[in-house]
């Protein structure tokens, strides 16, 4: 098993990056390259490249996770990548994967044991993370590079979409840190319920999914809009006229 771990970082606290580089070190990767999308902070910048893992550093900084992402999945040399965010911390990989991609398991989502597409879009998680694919798959769908969608959940979409084998790590081996100030963080609901919706949008122009289908999903995603956390409870409901909506 050759897995290069992928790790994005813009200006991550020195700590929970210590915390994350230590934890990388512990497990068995063929690789691990720390992405820099231009990070300030010059003592975070020296902590990974004195780290002893491979840096390496984007030409502009970008503003999301996507162009580093896809610089180290271009770089890698491994034939799986697992990408991490760099405040969590990773505490072990698989030793043997059977298929296309093996699904992470986070402390704070648990298993993706279930995971299915229209689950996704009515409740989108961070499920990318720990997760380890071929990287023939992270290279035919590259993260998207601009802020107007969740680049992750885009990437998820396609991938559940398009039909690959996944098999899931049945033990919790991912710590997710909830750093304060981060870009999740700092939106509001609606901003998040706003963006999910443009990631639907942009994965059934990206996929080119049928109309009728793009309609089921683009509802789906209206419904997350309307409903957040409880939308799952609606997903054979119809759509309610506009004004039988929630307003807060």
């Amino acid at each position: 098993m050759k897995i290069s771990i992928v790790v994005p970082f813009y200006n991550t606290p020195i700590e929970n990056f210590k915390k994350c580089i230590e934890s990388l070190k512990k497990v068995n990767a063929y690789e691990v390259l720390l992405v820099d999308d231009c990070s300030s902070n010059k003592d975070v910048v020296k902590l990974a490249k004195n780290s002893g893992l491979t840096y390496i550093k984007t030409k502009k900084q970008s503003g999301s996770d996507g162009t580093p992402v896809n610089l180290g999945v271009k770089s890698a040399k491994g034939d799986y990548i697992c990408r991490v965010d760099s405040d969590d911390i990773l505490l072990e990989l698989p030793t043997n994967i059977n298929t296309d991609i093996c699904f992470g398991n986070i402390d704070r989502l648990g298993s993706a044991k279930d995971i299915n597409l229209e689950k996704l879009i009515l409740a989108p998680q961070a499920y990318c993370n720990a997760l380890v694919g071929k990287r023939e798959i992270f290279l035919k769908h590259p993260f998207a590079t601009d802020k107007n969608v969740y680049s992750d959940i885009l990437f998820l979409y396609q991938i559940l979409y398009n039909d690959y084998t996944y098999s899931y790590f049945t033990r919790v081996n991912y710590l997710y840190s909830d750093t304060e100030g981060s870009i999740l963080n700092s939106k509001s609901f609606l901003h998040q319920r706003l963006l999910n919706v443009q990631t639907v949008a942009r994965f059934c122009q990206i996929e080119e999914v049928p109309q009728n289908i793009s309609v089921k999903y683009m509802t789906m995603a209206m419904k997350n809009f309307y409903y957040g956390s409880q939308s799952l409870n609606y997903l054979h409901e119809p759509m309610p006229l506009f004004k039988d909506l929630p307003h807060n």
